[in-house]
């Protein structure tokens, strides 16, 4: 009941919600120019690998192009 209704009001399940909070708090990581590894185990991932395919996904590019594009 509890994950119909999370879903219900904001449109995704709880551990997609988290992700999406994981992936803005390791893009402003990475924009104060922490590395990748740091900024995965500082927003929570299980390891850079995790953090780089969640990225990925959400946002179309690789934490190390996202880190150089903004430095």
């Amino acid at each position: 009941q509890l994950l119909r209704s999370f879903a219900r009001e904001l449109g995704v399940t709880p551990y997609a919600y988290l992700l999406q909070r994981r992936v803005r708090a390791a893009r402003q990581l990475l924009a104060t120019g922490r590395t990748p590894a740091e900024a995965a185990a500082e927003t929570g991932f299980a390891d850079q690998s995790h953090m780089t395919r969640a990225f990925a996904r959400q946002l179309g590019i690789t934490p190390a192009r996202y880190r150089a594009a903004v430095a």
